[in-house]
């Protein structure tokens, strides 16, 4: 991380990037720009030295912070104003925004750190239509493409989880928009990317100015104010005791946690070059605002050496105990700045108080800068005007319009005016869309003669309009080439019903095989093209309602081995009540959540369809993890009401949790029934993205039609595998076998099935 990180800020003060979001106007200047700031305590003659607490940027490494607000407020050593930069900047501002230190601490434990560096919204919490891409097996990341060609975002994460963190945290004083009003008087810095200067935020929003300081190039995106582009602090002004100075303090306690310069020699990496020569305006910018502290100030500059990095968000404890063994040094002079018992309690009582109880809410206004309508939005909040916020609820409701996944930054400020305490919700779109360049790929190999490859392109233009909807191009090549192209638009308001077309055309290959020595005996393709009209009711992010007419045309034609039937043309026509409940974390390596669809199939030869038949199906998997464990289990029914089922309508067998001990798709029946467990042990995460060993038992039968349950054969399956949530698409490689078989080797790549 250290690494990436200076690796980022160097190529990006070569080259500006592209404005992420704006935020509403405020006095902003560099600390030489204008008069002097005489905010650090009030006015007059304290009968002590105004005390200006400083700290730096260091990302993990600032979790020593703590440690010496944790000394100070031990020591009952006043502080009248704080400046900070980065990981310096949200504690000092969470400290002066009236936490204690000992809250402080509390709420860096209770954070998820991974977490709060993925803003992917968690699947469950996604619409939909987004969860109905994972049955395409596009990759997750999409740029954007226009007449300039591919676009991408300026950088790795929005920022959205921090700072709904960050308004949270600092909600009883996000009406204060001054920073001289807070509890302590407080300055946060960031880095224009276009001049190079330091950028010292001293109104607005808190959570935003916070969450602009710790802006890490190419991670994080730059936050757009005014004419400015900001990002990290730590470029421009690593250890801001400047800040401090022309605040008004009279005494600087300066914390310093940077990363110190590498010991290099002529067998060096690029890498390690660039890192070094990154790390000079950190270390450089440290040194210069440290040679301003005199006599009379307080350096405290924690030995972290490589213990603790700017990554190592789990090391707070080690970090806390370095911090807290670095103020040896430092206590004598600390002692100096230190008062009794009842003049500390008289300082703090000085302090603009907090009210904590959550304001009743008069009003609620968007700040929409996307290309959805105002009232398509407003409809996902649900905030009663004359009660109370409840932040949850909201912060519940915004991640929902985030969950569209066409959205930059979905936030809120609260704002008191004449008629009262309002909630402004803020809605950026990407700067990339709304045109998306959509990927994928499918890998599928049986170690045995069976292979496919194919990729996916197309484009996604989302919102397509005011009430978002949605249209795809999707271009498939490789072995089983294809072209789709969907159309989907939410009626009303409330988006609650929707309105679907699609239409296209494939060219799937399937094989046959010998039931007694599973040798496959053919290989046929099978193209078809046709469309699709689909009508529904989507509930929430948990699931729809969905009926659906179909209709293709297309043919079975032989390719390889001893033919089971004559090349075959055939005509669907039929329509399909669906109804989905899906809050499942993932349809490829389940571990949490629940995923059930039970739908009804009625092929009629009135609708173009060769055959008239019924069909019905249910399928149902829950998961639960527990740590690294999980556990799930899950049931399939799939039967027909019909003697003769065409070969293009037979249920198709095969695969992890469909009979594991054959191919995917090797049988082909009329009716089956399974039931299967299985169990996942989480290896690690790369990036937040889940790395398994799993397996299962499997215990089923099928039937041909006509026949009834009971006169099919039951099988017993298991399966071993090993699954990753890769970039490209989700990952098994796995091995399966059925009582009385052979095992088989299995790999699959963003295979759909």
């Amino acid at each position: 991380m250290t690494t990436m990180r200076r690796l980022a800020c160097v190529l990006l003060l070569c080259a500006p990037a592209a404005s992420a979001f704006g935020q509403a106007a405020s006095t902003v200047a560099p600390p030489d720009a204008g008069p002097a700031m005489t905010s650090c305590g009030p006015a007059g003659d304290l009968g002590r030295p105004r005390v200006g607490l400083v700290l730096g940027g260091g990302g993990a490494r600032g979790f020593a912070h703590v440690a010496v607000l944790k000394e100070l407020e031990r020591q009952r050593i006043p502080v009248d104003c704080i400046a900070g930069t980065s990981m310096g900047a949200l504690i000092g501002g969470l400290y002066a925004s009236g936490m204690s230190a000992d809250r402080i601490e509390k709420e860096l434990r209770a954070m998820n750190w991974t977490q709060m560096f993925n803003d992917r919204v968690e699947r469950p919490e996604r619409s939909f239509r987004r969860k109905r891409d994972d049955d395409l097996a596009l990759i997750a990341g999409k740029p954007g493409i226009g007449n300039d060609g591919i676009k991408i975002a300026p950088g790795v994460l929005s920022g959205e989880r921090v700072l709904l963190l960050l308004e949270r945290l600092t909600q009883p004083v996000a009406t204060r928009r001054h920073f001289d009003d807070l509890p302590i008087p407080f300055r946060a810095v960031a880095t224009d990317l276009n001049s190079g200067q330091p950028v010292v935020l001293e109104d607005g929003n808190l959570a935003l100015a916070m969450r602009a300081s710790m802006s890490i190039p190419a991670v994080f995106r730059p936050v757009q104010r005014g004419e400015q582009l900001l990002v990290d602090g730590g470029l421009a002004n690593q250890v801001p005791v400047d800040v401090v100075r022309a605040m008004g303090a009279e005494r600087v306690i300066a914390v310093d946690v940077s990363t110190p310069l590498l010991k290099l020699d002529e067998g060096a990496s690029p890498f390690e070059i660039v890192d070094q020569i990154s790390g000079f305006m950190t270390v450089g910018s440290a040194k210069a605002q440290i040679a301003t502290l005199g006599p009379d100030d307080v350096l405290v500059r924690p030995a972290l050496g490589v213990e603790v990095g700017t990554a190592s968000f789990d090391k707070l404890d080690e970090a806390m105990r370095i911090g807290e063994a670095s103020l040896d040094a430092a206590r004598p002079k600390l002692a100096a700045l230190a008062l009794g018992a009842e003049p500390y309690r008289a300082q703090v009582a000085t302090r603009p108080a907090i009210d904590s109880a959550p304001p009743v809410i008069a009003f609620v206004r968007l700040d929409n800068r996307s290309r959805y309508a105002d009232e398509v939005l407003l409809s996902k909040i649900d905030i009663a005007p004359g009660q109370p916020l409840d932040t949850e609820r909201l912060q519940r409701n915004l991640q929902r319009i985030y969950g569209l996944d066409t959205l930059d930054l979905v936030t809120y400020d609260l704002v008191q005016e004449d008629a009262g305490t309002g909630v402004v919700v803020t809605v950026i779109p990407h700067s990339y869309g709304p045109n998306y360049l959509e990927t994928g790929l499918s890998l599928y190999s049986d170690f045995g003669g069976d292979f496919f490859f194919n990729l996916r392109a197309g484009v996604l233009r989302a919102p397509l309009n005011p009430q978002g909807g949605e249209v795809r191009g999707l271009l498939q090549i490789g072995d089983e080439p294809g072209l789709l192209v969907d159309y989907y638009q939410p009626l009303g308001v409330q988006g609650k019903y929707f309105f679907g077309a699609a239409a296209g055309v494939e060219s799937p290959k399937f094989s046959v095989y010998d039931p007694v020595t599973g040798k496959r005996t053919a290989s046929y393709r099978a193209p078809n093209w046709g469309g699709e009209l689909s009508f529904g009711r989507e509930y929430g992010n948990h699931g729809a309602a969905t009926l659906t007419l179909r209709r293709r045309e297309g043919k079975a034609e032989l390719e390889l081995g001893d033919p089971l039937f004559e090349d075959l043309s055939y005509d669907q026509g039929e329509a399909e009540l669906a109804l989905v409940y899906d809050r499942i974390d993932s349809t490829y390596l389940p571990r949490a959540g629940t995923y059930a669809v039970l739908s009804g199939l009625v092929s009629r030869e009135a609708l173009g369809a060769d055959a008239n038949f019924v069909q019905r199906n249910f399928d149902l998997i829950h998961a639960q993890a527990i740590g690294k464990h999980s556990g799930f289990v899950g049931f399939r029914y799939h039967d027909s009401d019909d003697d003769f089922i065409p070969i293009q309508s037979k249920f198709r067998l095969g695969g992890l949790t469909r009979f594991a001990g054959y191919r995917p798709n090797e049988r082909l029946v009329d009716n089956y029934a399974l039931a299967y467990g299985g169990y996942t042990y989480e290896l690690g995460r790369v990036l937040s993205r889940p790395a398994v060993l799993g397996g299962t038992l499997e215990y089923g039968q099928s039937w041909l039609a006509g026949q009834d349950l009971g006169d099919g054969e039951a099988e017993l399956h298991g399966s071993v595998y090993f699954g990753f949530d890769s970039w490209i698409g989700p990952m098994q490689f796995g091995y399966g076998i059925r009582e009385g078989g052979e095992g088989i080797f299995l790999l699959e790549v963003g295979r759909p099935r």
